[in-house]
C-alpha cells in the first residue's frame, strides 16, 4: 500500500533518523545517548532488526492514533537488545507489537518480564499458547452460557438436556484442560516460564469395599489413592500467559492487510 513505510528501500541514515525521532518522544533527553549506543555498540544486522522493528512499532502507533508516553530505560534497552537478535519475521512483528503496547497511555503494562519472555520463546511456542488461550475463551464463554441457562432453568422449573451436556463439557476441561500439540522439551519451556500450567494427573482410588467396615463405615487409613501417569495429562494458560499475549498482539484499528 502507498502509505506503507518500505523497510527494504529505507537507508540506515533514514531509518536512524525516523528512530531517534521516535525515541526522543518515548525517551526524552536520554534518547541522543541511546542513539549513540545504537550506532556505536551493535553490529549492523542487530542494529538493522532494531530499526526495522521500531518502524513497524510507530507504523502501528501511527495507524492506531495511540498516544506514547516515555518507557523507562531499564525496559526499552533490554527490550531492543533482545529484540536485535530475532529474525523470525512473525516474531519480529510481536516485539513491534509490545513497544506499541508499552508506551501506549491508555495502558499500564510496562513491565519488564514480557521481553524476557517473548526472547525465551519460539514461533511454534506462541502459536500453541495463542490456541491455548482461544480454547480457554471459549471455556469461559460456555461457563457464562451454563450460568445463564442454570438461572432459567430455576425460573422455569423444568430440566434440560442442554444444560447437561454443556455442564459435562465444562466439567471435562475443568478437570482435563486443553491439549497442545508441542514436543514435551516446548512444553517445559512454557510451564518454566510461568505462561502455562500442566494439570496433575488423575487419582483413583480402590475399591470401596477394601476400605470401609462390615457396618458400612469408612476407615481413612486405609485409603490408597493412585495416579494414572499414563493418563493425558491436560494444560491451562495462567494469568501471566494471557497477559503476554496481549501486549504481544495489536487489539485496535490496524487491518492485517495494512501491516508491514
Amino acid at each position: 500500500m502507498a502509505n506503507e513505510i518500505n523497510i527494504k528501500s529505507s537507508t540506515i541514515e533514514k531509518g536512524l533518523d525516523i528512530a531517534k525521532d521516535f525515541l526522543t518522544k518515548i525517551l526524552g533527553p536520554t534518547a541522543d545517548e541511546f542513539g549513540l549506543y545504537l550506532a556505536d555498540n551493535i553490529k549492523y544486522f542487530r542494529f538493522k532488526n532494531q530499526l526495522k522493528i521500531l518502524l513497524k512499532a510507530q507504523y502501528y502507533i501511527d495507524k492506531n492514533n495511540i498516544n506514547i508516553k516515555e518507557v523507562p530505560m531499564k525496559i526499552l534497552v533490554p527490550l531492543l537488545e533482545k529484540a536485535s537478535l530475532e529474525e523470525n519475521e512473525e516474531l519480529q512483528d510481536k516485539w513491534s507489537n509490545m513497544i506499541a503496547n508499552l508506551v501506549d497511555s491508555e495502558q499500564n503494562m510496562q513491565n519488564q518480564i514480557f521481553p524476557h519472555l517473548l526472547s525465551q520463546i519460539s514461533m511454534d511456542e506462541y502459536t500453541e499458547l495463542k490456541g491455548l488461550n482461544k480454547e480457554e475463551n471459549k471455556h469461559l464463554f460456555d461457563k457464562t452460557k451454563l450460568k445463564n441457562l442454570r438461572d432459567e432453568l430455576d425460573k422455569s422449573k423444568y430440566s434440560s438436556p442442554e444444560i447437561d451436556k454443556l455442564q459435562s463439557q465444562v466439567t471435562d476441561r475443568e478437570q482435563q484442560g486443553f491439549i497442545i500439540i508441542l514436543d514435551s522439551y516446548e512444553k517445559s519451556n512454557l510451564i518454566r516460564l510461568g505462561l502455562i500450567k500442566e494439570l496433575p494427573p488423575r487419582i483413583y482410588l480402590e475399591d470401596s469395599r477394601r476400605w470401609t467396615n462390615n457396618r458400612g463405615e469408612i476407615n481413612l487409613d486405609n485409603i490408597e489413592p493412585m495416579y494414572d501417569t499414563d493418563d493425558t495429562m491436560g494444560y491451562r494458560i495462567t494469568e501471566l500467559g494471557e497477559k503476554f499475549l496481549q501486549i504481544c498482539e495489536i487489539n485496535k484499528n490496524v487491518n492485517n492487510q495494512d501491516q508491514l
